[in-house]
Order: C-alpha cells, then sequence, then structure tokens
C-alpha cells in the first residue's frame, strides 16, 4: 500500500505535465499532413464502421444476441463497444511502450516515471471522445432515448481509466525489463475484441456457459458491457452487478499493487536495462 500511495501522489503531483505532454502528443501526431488531426481519426471510424457494416447486416436480425433489438439495436450495441474497445487497445499498447519509449526525454525533466503510462492514456482520449460522439448519435438514431442511468457513465469511464493505468504500471515496466513481452502482449490485444463481447454477445446461446461465465472474469468486458447496460436498452445501475463489481476491482487492486511495487524496485534501474 506504501508503493501504490506514493505512485497515486506522483501522478497527481504530475497531472499539470501530463496533460501539457498529451496535447503536445495530439498537435504533434499529424501536424506534417495537410488534412491534420482528420487522420487522428478517420482510420478508427473505417475501422469501425466496416466492422458494423460487416457484422451488422449479418448479426443483426438473428436471436443470438440478447441485448440488442434487431438491426438499428445491434447497430447500436456493436457501435459503442467497438468505440470502447479501440479506445482500450490503443491505450494499453502505447502505454505498455510508454516508459522505454520517452524515458531519455523525460528524465531530463522534473517528472514522475510513475506518470509516463498516463501521457498516453490522456493522449487518446481526444479521438475517443470524438469517437463516442459518433456513437451517441448513432445510439440516439437508432431511437434509444436518454434516462438517468446515464449519469453512471462516468462511474465506468473512471473505472476504464482507473484500470488502464493500473494495466500500464505492470506491463510498461514488464516491457523496459524484457522486451519480448511487448510483441507477445500487442498479439494477445488484437485477439482480444474477440474475446471481450465486442462484436458477439458472450450470453449468446451459441456460447457454453461455463465459457460465457469464463469471458465475463475479463474486465474490458466489464467495462464494456457496463456502458451498454448505461446508455442503451434495459439499462441497472452499476451497484446491482455486486458479484462483477468485486471481480473487476479485486483485479484493479491486484494490479495497482504488482504493478506499484515492481516499478518502485526497478525503475532506478531503467535506464540500465534500456
Amino acid at each position: 500500500m506504501k508503493d501504490i500511495c506514493k505512485i497515486l501522489k506522483e501522478l497527481i503531483k504530475s497531472w499539470p505535465v501530463v496533460s501539457r505532454i498529451a496535447r503536445y502528443n495530439n498537435d504533434q501526431a499529424y501536424r506534417q499532413n495537410y488534412l491534420g488531426d482528420f487522420w487522428h481519426f478517420a482510420d478508427p471510424a473505417l475501422q469501425i464502421g466496416i466492422m458494423i457494416l460487416m457484422f451488422a447486416v449479418r448479426n443483426g436480425g438473428g436471436n443470438g444476441n440478447p441485448h440488442a433489438t434487431g438491426l438499428s439495436g445491434y447497430i447500436a450495441w456493436i457501435a459503442l463497444g467497438m468505440v470502447t474497445y479501440f479506445f482500450m487497445q490503443s491505450a494499453m499498447q502505447k502505454s505498455a511502450k510508454s516508459i522505454q519509449s520517452q524515458i531519455n526525454m523525460l528524465s531530463r525533466m522534473k517528472f514522475s516515471l510513475s506518470a509516463i503510462p498516463m501521457t498516453e492514456i490522456i493522449t487518446e482520449l481526444r479521438r475517443y471522445f470524438v469517437m463516442l460522439g459518433m456513437a451517441f448519435f448513432t445510439i440516439l438514431f437508432m431511437d434509444v432515448r436518454p434516462s438517468i442511468y446515464w449519469i453512471q457513465f462516468f462511474y465506468y469511464f473512471f473505472a476504464m481509466i482507473i484500470f488502464l493505468y493500473a494495466l500500464s504500471l505492470v506491463t510498461s515496466t514488464i516491457t523496459v525489463l524484457v522486451p519480448d513481452f511487448y510483441n507477445a502482449y500487442v498479439a494477445v490485444l488484437r485477439v482480444g475484441m474477440w474475446v471481450s463481447g465486442v462484436i458477439i454477445s458472450v450470453d449468446s446461446p451459441s456460447f457454453p456457459t461455463v465459457l460465457s461465465n469464463a469471458l465475463k472474469l475479463n474486465p474490458l468486458y466489464y467495462i464494456i458491457e457496463g456502458f451498454r447496460e448505461t446508455l442503451l436498452e434495459n439499462p441497472i445501475w452499476f451497484w446491482n452487478n455486486v458479484t462483477e463489481n468485486l471481480i473487476f476491482w479485486g483485479i484493479v487492486i491486484i494490479l495497482l499493487v504488482i504493478g506499484s511495487h515492481i516499478h518502485m524496485r526497478f525503475r532506478n534501474r531503467f535506464m540500465d536495462f534500456i
């Protein structure tokens, strides 16, 4: 717990610098291109659009998804899931590589190394909010009306950011210590969309019960399904999912404990490993 408290204090103290670095990263990403920020959103928008077209037309009218009614309901369901997953996937990949790629520059500044992974997560937020706005438009267009349940969006957003940071403390440290880890990690993330309920509901009758229950332990599933339960049909309050909440926050705490410990133990030797 001592390491966790120190890490969180460093993050809070470094927050103004984290925000400035995130803005700088966004400004520099496509500075040389004529269309600028357009390319920041074009790639995920194209991928999401193609996925929706492919899977919504095929599965939207079926009965395999108990959470989406008809084609319009499935489009809203898959759009929200894909926007959320694409953000988390990109943030997880970049934050895992963040210390290894930025330590040479940031070590010359008065900047806590524990805050470096958060800069990549915050950098991805601008694209996420634009894509989320498109998903919201899709949801409203599909005749889903706002409700009081929408206020718990902020709970799931907070849970998502805390999970990403806790995970990044572990992955960014291991990437420095064992460079081959990053390649394996990226490979796992490529299949993450298929086991997180993004495309096909894990409650589908085609899934065996044992497999369905196992997939629901995935923290990505908890967040994605939480957003769907908040914004789409048949919403429920998050505190009604007692077991799911305990499992998710238990995983987050374990990641924070492990990540804080190994980060504090090895960070004075990061330059030697790199």
